[in-house]
């Protein structure tokens, strides 16, 4: 539905909120009040395919790129906060930081055959100083972690390394920039069971939709997490990413309690 140039999801029949709210940071669907919480390298592909499958039945063209077509996804902006919190299912999937951080090194960072990302890998490849040409040895990796971790930290603390990218902005930065909605937080180790659980009602077949949804970003993992990671490597992590820590720990808590 459009309003005056605004675009409001087919569900919604009320006005438009008169400014732009803290909807704007939701993802929401045409035929249901449902609000995600995107953060990147939480599932985010798997997630935005959902919603497409759910408003179309059918999978997105563009699959594995299906962050490239934002134009094909409603955004929740104009919806009044008061919708928001008493009609909707609002949930952010949220991920241990050292798997994040992993899956962003692996995936973006140490892969050369990945060439959509290849303006990060030389970004932080020249910024952080990096190893990234010929054959790399497990020690090589690692070292490259470390400083890849200090860059970000940089990055992130102080901006002297420049603008933040949402690949390694920390998680509770996206929760905070919604914090008065309360949204459900889903661990992503138990993101299926869970994500079923608070939208069955709402889309009873949620569960087949997901099993239809077969796109995954999955980065591939040179070494084994219990091989890779050491204590030094732990420490900084946990430096960069405890309010991160913190986030997830709740979301486990929440879901058992």
């Amino acid at each position: 539905m459009t309003t005056e140039g605004v675009k409001l999801p087919a569900w919604y029949d009320g006005p438009p909120a008169p400014k732009l709210g803290m909807g704007r940071a939701l993802y929401t669907t045409d035929k249901h009040p449902i609000f995600y919480l995107m953060i990147l390298k939480c599932g985010c592909t798997f997630l935005r395919n959902l919603l497409f499958h759910i408003d179309h039945d059918q999978l997105h063209p563009e699959a594995p790129r299906i962050h490239a077509y934002d134009a094909d996804f409603v955004k929740a902006a104009h919806i009044p906060h008061q919708v928001i919190r008493d009609e909707g299912a609002l949930f952010a999937v949220v991920r241990a930081p050292m798997d994040r951080f992993l899956s962003l090194y692996f995936d973006k960072i140490a892969d050369p055959g990945n060439q959509t990302d290849a303006w990060m890998r030389r970004r932080i490849g020249k910024g952080a100083g990096l190893t990234l040409e010929g054959t790399l040895s497990i020690e090589d990796h690692r070292a490259n972690c470390l400083l890849m971790l200090d860059w970000i930290k940089r990055n992130l603390d102080d901006g002297t390394e420049g603008k933040t990218n949402p690949h390694w902005q920390r998680q509770s930065v996206s929760v905070n920039r919604i914090k008065g909605f309360q949204p459900h937080l889903i661990p992503l180790q138990h993101m299926q069971e869970e994500l079923a659980r608070l939208l069955i009602e709402m889309v009873p077949d949620i569960k087949e939709r997901m099993a239809a949804v077969t796109q995954r970003n999955v980065s591939t993992k040179l070494f084994a997490k219990s091989e890779f990671v050491t204590p030094e490597l732990n420490e900084m992590v946990a430096k960069v990413y405890g309010t991160d820590a913190d986030l997830h720990r709740l979301s486990l808590e929440r879901m058992k309690g």
